[in-house]
């Protein structure tokens, strides 16, 4: 049997939607919106009918289909033809699929060739609807033929089949990427027992960053352990936020800190990695607290975009989003934002301290290239300029000798050009100056070659140790530490070694001791 469906819109519209911008995993979302959708409207139903009571959907990838299935109760006959044709809004726009686009704009971002095969429960027919973008351009079509066929009326599902993939498609390396993300976004619906999401047959879990439990920063005498996570829910007219703020166990500034926002129950614009971080709320970029504070914040008041990765309104979204922090900031029992900011976990000071090496160690592999003035302009002259290399065959590099016990790391030889000049600096961590000093240069001999000692026993770096614990963090600390060096190292090879000298030997008798 065949009946047809209209497609409603000019052909070449559809080129158009090819290159909206959207992101692999928004255009996935829209058809588990649907699967959501269609299980919340029939939940009476398929709670009592489906495995766990629940709503299936797996998303399978090869290398040129997708494939979406699910259980839910599928298509209806009174929403058939809507559902095929742009911008028919569903008869309920209160959940997930309210615009009436995303399956269709979603199958041509993604796709030239898809099909939808859907049987709703209590219906003795299964639907197939096929549509190929080539075909539909080239014949200006506005309707389709649908074909049908009868099955059991208790049978109940949709699949989406894309073949033909636009350049729009997910790689192989990036699966891993959109599972990360399709779990983020519908971790609401994954712990609240109503969705299983598989994908390439693989049951998704979402995994809750874990929250701090500690005595508050300011009481170091009171060993008493706080959560620390503060729910809210405030209104501001016809604007509501709910949800919770809290401190991170461990610092991030990947994946766990930030906030997800939802709009009835899905996240809008923020997943995984991609999360929201204001700085009303989460401080400045960098700090302790915007590497600690993390939540969710359900948000009603506010329209979305069609494709639902965004809200709309942005400047009252951000005047709401600051508003909302400040009431956080007044009524929450607890100082969360102090916590995140101030809070610091007291590690074994000599694992802090290999921590804060290797940190360091890691960071230094990089070349230094240090420009004070800029370089002479001729027209005439030309420049012959010394490679570190050049300098390394000239003359055998030999590493000083000291102590074995006295080293927490291997030296390290990093290059360093400064003005156009190359040097070889050799960098050493230890511990023999009983704490008097930060840093020392020394010349080897040779004006191109310098041994630079770091006192890992000076103050300064006891008592920062726990920040220097990974690349990032060491970064700033390696910046101020080579602009010392690379000062003394240009002051050196400009003959004034004494003021030099002087300059340091003030520094380390100044630094680490306030």
């Amino acid at each position: 049997m065949k009946e047809s469906v209209s497609i409603a819109t000019k052909p070449l519209v559809y080129q158009v939607f090819r290159h909206v911008e959207n992101k692999v995993q928004y255009a996935l979302a829209e058809y588990i919106d649907n699967s959501i959708s269609s299980f919340e409207h029939h939940k009476d139903v398929l709670s009592k009918i489906n495995p766990n009571g629940k709503v299936r959907v797996n998303v399978d990838f090869s290398e040129d289909c997708i494939r979406i299935t699910d259980n839910a109760f599928g298509i209806e006959k009174e929403n058939y033809q809507r559902a095929f044709e742009l911008a028919q809004v569903p008869l309920d726009v209160k959940g997930l699929n309210e615009f009436g686009m995303g399956m269709k704009v979603s199958s041509i971002w993604l796709s030239d060739h898809w099909v939808v095969e859907s049987t709703a429960y209590g219906e003795n027919l299964k639907k197939t609807f096929e549509f190929d973008l080539q075909d539909v351009i080239d014949g200006e079509k506005t309707d389709l033929d649908v074909e049908e066929e009868y099955v059991d009326v208790n049978t109940h599902y949709t699949r989406i089949t894309l073949t033909q993939l636009s350049s729009n498609k997910p790689t192989s390396r990036q699966i891993g990427f959109v599972k990360n993300h399709l779990c983020s976004i519908y971790s609401q619906f994954i712990r609240n027992g109503i969705l299983d999401l598989y994908i390439n047959g693989e049951l998704q879990k979402y995994q809750a960053p874990k929250i701090l439990k500690a005595p508050y920063y300011k009481n170091k005498n009171n060993n008493e352990e706080i959560e620390w996570i503060y729910p809210f829910d405030y209104t501001f007219g016809n604007q509501k936020a709910k949800g919770f703020v809290a401190v991170l166990e461990k610092q991030s500034t990947a994946e766990q800190n930030g906030f997800l926002l939802f709009r009835r129950g899905r996240t809008i614009g923020t997943s995984s990695d991609d999360k929201y971080r204001p700085k009303a709320l989460c401080g400045h970029v960098g700090s302790p607290q915007y590497k600690r504070i993390f939540g969710e914040i359900e948000i009603e008041g506010f329209e979305v975009s069609f494709t639902k990765s965004s809200f709309t309104e942005d400047d009252q979204f951000q005047a709401f989003i600051e508003e909302l922090a400040k009431e956080i900031k007044h009524e929450s029992t607890i100082d969360i934002f102090g916590q995140a900011e101030h809070y610091r976990k007291e590690d074994d000071p000599k694992k802090a301290e290999e921590k804060a090496v290797n940190a360091m160690a890691k960071k230094l592999t990089q070349p230094v290239n240090i420009v004070t003035t800029p370089p002479p302009v001729s027209k005439t002259e030309h420049v012959t300029t010394h490679s570190v290399s050049d300098t390394a065959n000239s003359k055998q590099l030999t590493l000083f000798e000291i102590p074995e016990s006295n080293l927490l790391q291997k030296p390290i030889i990093k290059q360093m050009s400064i003005d156009g000049k190359n040097f070889c600096v050799e960098i050493r961590f230890v511990k023999n100056s009983g704490g008097l000093y930060f840093y020392s240069v020394e010349s080897s001999g040779s004006s191109n070659y310098f041994v630079v000692n770091l006192y890992m026993d000076n103050p300064y770096f006891s008592c920062y140790n726990e920040l220097l614990k990974d690349e990032e963090s060491a970064g700033p600390m390696l910046h101020i530490i080579q602009s010392l060096v690379a000062t003394e190292i240009k002051m050196i090879s400009k003959g004034l070694s004494v003021p030099a000298k002087t300059y340091r030997d003030i520094l380390n008798n100044i630094i680490g001791k306030f």
